[in-house]
């Protein structure tokens, strides 16, 4: 079903983004006007990434340059639409840009894709519910209202920006092209280089590190001299490949939603004794991440590893700590099985999916010393099990015997060239 999206636009697609968070919709929202179709991907109600039917390839790769300029993105999709969402499950996985800027990357193309409907004289909205590969990966990735409302806020102050500087005929995503009489007037080199037809309003603020609105203000004064004349252009190129084999995002449960103040958690700096610079400390050969809701037993944890020599990597929140689990790459992982916000099965299995935990020892912490439960964590890929609260040798010897195990393996996969 089809329906014009009210005015204002923003409080509108406000109101739309928080009803189907409610419902932890998961699906696609259609938002054409006369610039185009943007496509929002919703999981479980939030934001996962944001698709315009003109500029795709451009919104992505100006975001690249702004975020991550050094990443080389890959091109084969594995298992995932869309299919950005897929490379920066790649890109983190493998290491090659941290979570943040994956995240960030988003926000901006959001923003961009965002503002550019709001500029529209109106927008049709259109609600389709779709079942998505899923993941605890791309769930922790998207985004939710608390994230979602400040990129609204930005955007309605641009609006009225624009309405104020009179720059209603003049979308972001046009470029300004110049007309003779304007090469006869603009004689600045670094003025000319943007008024060739190939830079939108959108490049040309980025590259010169202004708002959008003053850029387009700017351009409107030579447009009323007539030294200018804004055009539409093509997107970019962009050649996108799809994998035969499609392993990578596999469905699972998507977990229970966090509060507020966990959505907006960022990785922060590790406590001295457990900041590791390639080893966690001078001190430390091993860091172990203990991943478990209790503060009470993360305590005991550390009262056990430290004095062994270990270094500790505390996280009482699975999906807020994943970015510390890329960043700072465990040598080893105790993980709870039992949490209210992340399932521990889920938990273990998608550490196993990404190639950065594809070896790490994971060994599962739990009150329930039951068969079935055993059974299943070897399944999602657990290389043990113990009970908790450990009994401290007992815990101190089954590391050590798994960190051995791994140490073995990297001297086997060195000498074979691997």
């Amino acid at each position: 079903m089809t329906n014009i999206l009210a005015e204002p636009f923003v409080p509108s697609l406000k109101q739309e983004l928080d009803r189907l968070y409610n419902q932890k919709a998961t699906g696609e929202l259609t938002l054409s006007s006369q610039g185009g179709t943007k496509t929002i991907f919703l999981l479980a109600g939030r934001v996962q990434y944001i698709t315009d039917s003109e500029h795709r390839a451009r919104h992505w790769k100006r975001a690249i340059a702004q975020i991550c300029h050094e990443w080389n993105f890959p091109q084969k999709i594995l298992n995932s639409q869309p299919w950005e969402c897929d490379f920066l499950y790649q890109g983190v996985s493998k290491r090659h840009i941290s979570l943040d800027q994956a995240k960030s990357l988003i926000t901006t193309v959001t923003k961009e894709c965002l503002l550019e409907l709001a500029l529209e004289a109106k927008v049709n909205l259109q609600w389709k519910e779709k079942e998505q590969a899923k993941s605890t990966f791309s769930y922790f990735l998207s985004l939710a209202p608390p994230e979602i409302h400040p990129i609204l806020t930005q955007i309605n102050h641009i609006k009225e920006k624009w309405s104020q500087y009179d720059l209603k005929p003049i979308k972001p995503q046009l470029s300004p092209i110049l007309l003779e009489k304007g090469k006869n007037t603009i004689k600045n080199p670094l003025q000319l280089k943007y008024l060739n037809g190939d830079f939108t309003i959108w490049d040309i603020a980025f590259k010169s590190k202004q708002s959008p609105e003053v850029v387009a203000k700017s351009l409107k004064t030579w447009e009323d001299k007539g030294l200018i004349q804004f055009q539409s252009l093509k997107d970019l190129s962009l050649k996108i490949e799809e994998a035969e084999a499609t392993t990578h995002l596999v469905s699972e449960k998507i977990p229970s939603p966090i509060s507020v103040n966990q959505e907006q958690v960022k990785p922060q700096p590790l406590p001295e004794e457990t900041t590791p610079q390639g080893n966690p400390s001078k001190n430390h050969k091993y860091l172990i991440a203990c991943i478990d809701d209790s503060q009470i037993i993360i305590l005991n944890l550390k009262k056990i590893l430290q004095p062994a020599g270990f270094g500790v990597l505390s996280i009482n929140e699975p999906m807020a700590g994943f970015a510390q689990l890329i960043e700072h790459k465990p040598d080893l992982i105790l993980l709870d099985l039992n949490m209210p916000n992340a399932n521990g099965y889920s938990v273990c299995k998608f550490l196993r999916e990404s190639p950065v935990f594809e070896k790490t020892p994971i060994i599962i912490l739990t009150a329930q010393d039951r068969s079935i439960d055993r059974a299943k964590a070897k399944l999602v890929g657990a290389s043990d099990f113990i009970n908790k609260p450990p009994e401290p040798q007992a815990l101190i010897n089954l590391i050590n015997r798994h960190l051995s195990a791994a140490e073995k393996n990297k001297v086997q996969m060195s000498a074979s060239g691997f």
